[in-house]
């Protein structure tokens, strides 16, 4: 019998959330506009934001409880009070276009009431990307204008068969064409990666630099891929394989 009430209270307490956790939307609380059109902005000049406001066309206080934007790009901030019947409430949405070009719209849902009640608005607009200093993404410099993303490459010899891919970065910082040649010491084949890249001036890209597993390795093991820039021999990337009693190698 006690058991059979323990199970009754538990499901009841269970429905109380289920039912507590879908909001309904709210008619009473009513944004002065639904949708804010940032129109076209500029990247460089930083973040944006607009403040919406709210009135509470209800006979009841309306307290907001939180508002969720869902991307690090979108920040919020609210009225903490309770907002009386007849009041206005404020919602300002901040959106930060860095590394964002292109056009953009967010979704911003503002919970009522302890989240019993919701309502929607957005932001919108379009940005205006701007080239960024190439250490930004490219923070190696190898010399006479070549910038890659990584110097080392670390790959686990685990599993036979086993494989994982470098996106690698490369730039062109200069005002000229880049020809790279990758020169491999040793000369390993293993490694899939581009034997040579052609740059144009200023330009920026990826490749991919593979390396799948042909056996399992008790030690570590390295090559250096010296990148050769309009025929003048450059510092190395290192590539280095760990084998199963090597995993904490320090490079």
């Amino acid at each position: 019998m006690k058991r059979l009430l323990f199970l009754l209270l538990s499901f009841t307490f269970c429905m109380g959330i289920s039912a507590q956790s879908e909001p309904t939307y709210s008619k009473t609380f009513q944004y002065d506009k639904r949708i804010h059109d940032f129109g076209t902005i500029q990247e460089k000049k930083g973040r944006v934001s607009h403040v919406f406001t709210f009135t509470n066309k209800g006979n009841k206080p309306v307290a907001i409880t939180e508002v969720n934007a869902w991307c690090g790009c979108t920040t919020t901030n609210f009225t903490k009070s309770a907002i009386m019947p007849g009041k206005t409430g404020k919602v300002t949405v901040t959106y930060n276009p860095f590394s964002r070009p292109g056009k953009f719209s967010k979704e911003v849902v503002v919970l009522l009431n302890d989240g019993k009640e919701y309502t929607r608005i957005w932001v919108k607009g379009n940005v205006i990307g701007y080239l960024h200093p190439v250490t930004e993404d490219h923070p190696y410099y190898f010399g006479d204008g070549l910038y890659l993303g990584y110097e080392v490459l670390p790959f686990a010899s685990l599993e036979v068969g086993e494989s994982y891919t470098f996106d690698q970065r490369i730039a062109n910082n200069t005002n000229k064409p880049m020809t790279v040649v990758f020169k491999r010491v040793p000369d390993n084949r293993v490694l899939k990666m581009p034997d040579k890249i052609q740059l144009k001036p200023m330009e920026r890209t990826t490749f991919k630099v593979t390396y799948r597993t042909p056996k399992v390795y008790h030690h570590n093991r390295y090559i250096l891929v010296y990148p050769i820039v309009n025929g003048k021999k450059e510092r190395p990337i290192r590539v280095t394989f760990f084998g199963v009693k090597g995993q904490k190698m320090t490079l």
